[in-house]
């Protein structure tokens, strides 16, 4: 048997997480296991216990590495825009320029597919991605906003998996995302949905 490579407890786990995002490529969601993620990483079943002390927090670990991924990547995008009305394009911009397989992992956060260990990271998800967006949705409050919301970041998703898979341009995209994130609010304000203020 040859002999496994000293790493450093976070070159270690970044190792398993590593390993986890290939079987997640390759397998989804139910390829993620204590025993696929050992033999992937060429390591024992024992080390991945030792950094992750059942499968639940296995899980929770590798969609919590992929969400902090797509926030990073969303948040420069922010950062960056100068106004409102260009922040949404700049976000999708670099939602696009994401790894489709690190898409794929946050639309199994979006999506809610009944899979109750990721509640917990969904749940921390969702309140990022509010904290940060809201806001952004005029005239629009509470539960509506946050209906809003959600609809156009499953919108989003969607669009930059149709470029993924290349039956969308990214200048076509851009174009229908734009077109959403500011008619979809605009006609939410405009219905009788809506209370005046």
């Amino acid at each position: 048997m040859t002999k496994r490579a000293y790493l450093k407890t976070d070159d270690r786990r970044r190792q398993l997480l590593d390993a986890a995002a290939r079987l997640f490529v390759r397998d989804g969601y139910a390829g993620l296991t204590m025993v696929a993620v050992a033999a992937e990483a060429g390591v024992s079943r024992r080390l991945v216990y030792d950094h992750f002390a059942d499968l639940a927090s296995l899980y929770a670990a590798f969609f919590d590495d992929r969400a902090a991924r797509y926030l990073a990547v969303i948040g420069v995008a922010v950062d960056a825009a100068d106004d409102t009305a260009s922040v949404f394009p700049a976000a999708f911009t670099q939602l696009l320029a994401m790894p489709a397989d690190d898409q794929r992992a946050i639309r199994v956060l979006i999506a809610d597919p009944g899979l109750p260990d990721l509640d917990p990271v969904r749940e921390r998800f969702r309140r990022h991605v509010e904290e940060q967006w809201l806001g952004r949705i005029p005239a629009i409050e509470g539960d509506q906003a946050r209906a809003v919301l959600w609809t156009l970041v499953a919108g989003l998703f969607g669009l930059a998996d149709l470029v993924s898979r290349g039956e969308v341009s990214k200048e076509v995209a851009l174009t229908i995302a734009t077109n959403l994130v500011t008619s979809l609010p605009a006609s939410m304000r405009d219905s009788h949905l809506i209370p005046a203020h």
